[in-house]
């Protein structure tokens, strides 16, 4: 092995440890960005699940004024029977959770609930081409839940308008 091979060497050396130190620098940092981007996405995303049909109008209407007037926040409905729902309630897939109000299913999340009383009305779906109508007719009673200590508006301002404080 000659002078040169040892430089060569070296120089390697040099490189991996180089390599090994902006690694972890690399590392630390994403380990900081990840979380936070997470958390803005988690914020920017109102997630609603149902198990009540006669929620889907009232509910839709309500998140489509709150995408008007927050473009950047992402609305999802989701409607399964109330034991899904629940779960996903638990699970933090759905930020408010709305199921029948005699309903005897117990969730795990610290939650606060209201009441809502919603008329069943027809919707349309696929821009007016397929109009979807109620069967029943009288008013359902719903608990709407979401977790104890929220304060995203959006979350705070669907309750408000679904439960009849504010329009």
């Amino acid at each position: 092995m000659g002078m040169r091979d040892l430089a060569l060497l070296g120089v390697f050396a040099a490189i991996a440890v180089l390599g090994y130190y902006v690694m972890g620098r690399l590392d630390r940092f994403l380990h900081k960005v990840v979380p936070e981007s997470e958390e803005r996405e988690r914020a920017a995303c109102l997630h609603v699940a149902t198990s009540c049909f006669s929620a889907i109008p009232a509910v839709s209407d309500i998140l489509k004024d709150i995408r008007h007037s927050h473009p950047d926040v992402r609305c999802d409905l989701y409607v399964g029977r109330e034991q899904e729902v629940i779960t996903a309630f638990d699970r933090g897939d759905a930020d408010v959770a709305i199921v029948s109000a005699d309903s005897g299913l117990k969730t795990e999340t610290v939650a606060q609930w209201k009441c809502a009383t919603l008329s069943p009305r027809s919707f349309s779906m696929d821009h007016g081409m397929i109009e979807v109508k109620a069967v029943e007719k009288n008013p359902q009673h719903q608990k709407v839940l979401w977790k104890s200590g929220e304060r995203r508006s959006t979350v705070l301002r669907l309750i408000d308008c679904l439960c009849g404080q504010r329009p």
